[in-house]
């Protein structure tokens, strides 16, 4: 699967449609890199986190508390998969790659209230991550924060690498064309080289 092209990224003219959705996403990016806040994603991440724990109820307690955080993940890591191979459609693979990343960050906002239990939460029940840290005692405060801010790391790379990628498909055809081309030559020259 070719990460970079698409019959239907051929088309002459811009994809306005893709490049508001860019600009949503960059947008969006800055709110969460400056941390002020939330976004309607986050709805959507809530209904899959909460399914999460429903689904994964009867494997035990923990992998219940861990079941939030899986649903939040499992559903656009799945996606970036299927557009990717099934569907060939690596724009909306790469929106969903930047979607991942976006749960990342919200997760890492989750930990990160594992101490102080300010965020309301759905139903009033236990706090996932106040519990998950407990259990592998990890909840004081440095722990917490390392964890809570190496995964909101990770979660700000790979919304720019989702983002990055999504740039690539609103660009001219000609550009596309000579980044795919030298992307190749430099393929081909480390196949070569045998590295």
């Amino acid at each position: 699967m070719d990460l970079m092209d698409h019959a239907e990224d051929r088309r002459p003219g811009p994809a306005w449609g893709r490049i508001v959705l860019l600009v949503v996403m960059a947008w969006w990016t800055l709110r969460l890199a400056t941390g002020t806040g939330w976004i309607f994603l986050d709805y959507v991440n809530l209904a899959f986190h909460e399914a999460g724990h429903v689904f994964l109820s009867f494997a035990g307690s923990t992998v219940h508390y861990l079941g939030g955080t899986i649903g939040q993940l499992l559903v656009p890591g799945l996606l970036v998969a299927y557009f990717l191979l099934r569907r060939q459609q690596p724009y909306a693979s790469a929106f969903c790659l930047w979607w991942f990343g976006q749960n990342l960050i919200n997760i890492s906002i989750y930990m990160a209230d594992a101490r102080e239990l300010a965020l309301p939460l759905v139903g009033g029940g236990d706090h996932d991550w106040n519990e998950l840290f407990f259990r592998f005692d990890l909840l004081a405060e440095p722990s917490v924060e390392r964890v809570s801010g190496l995964t909101f790391a990770l979660g700000m790379l790979v919304m720019l690498l989702g983002l990055l990628w999504s740039v690539y498909f609103v660009l001219p055809e000609a550009t596309r064309t000579a980044i795919r081309d030298r992307v190749n030559d430099r393929s081909k020259g480390r196949a070569c080289a045998g590295v």
